[in-house]
């Protein structure tokens, strides 16, 4: 009788433990869409350093870069952000999408500015 309820117990625990489940809601990013690209920034990201990436993502950025006085004898001042692309319907089957992620480093004080691919792969999501 105590094998039955010890295993009765442990059955019960297994299915109590189980069906503990975590959803993760990503509030720590902004997501902009372009002409079919979805840009995902992190939230802390100025809308100019986004504005600034499409710009370069699109090259469409004709403005020439400055450097300040302070940048040329102190230095960068370099944030660095992670910015993920999604471009929607890029082949025509599945997976269609392709996503790439960027490491992108800029300036507080000047234009200057440095994206590296750092990943990049098709996905299903539309």
């Amino acid at each position: 009788m105590k094998k039955i309820i010890a295993l009765i117990m442990v059955i019960a625990t297994i299915f109590s433990v189980m069906s503990i489940s975590a959803y993760a809601e990503d509030a720590g990013t902004v997501t902009v869409t372009v002409d079919g690209v979805d840009f995902v920034f992190e939230a802390d990201t100025s809308e100019e350093f986004r504005n600034e990436f499409i710009a370069d993502y699109f090259g469409n950025d004709d403005s020439a870069a400055v450097y300040g006085l302070t940048c040329t004898l102190f230095g960068h001042d370099i944030e660095t952000s992670i910015v993920t692309t999604v471009t929607h319907k890029e082949r025509a089957t599945a997976p269609r999408c392709f996503e790439k992620t960027y490491e992108v480093e800029n300036c507080t004080r000047c234009d200057y500015s440095n994206s590296v691919l750092i990943y990049s792969r098709y996905i299903s999501c539309c």
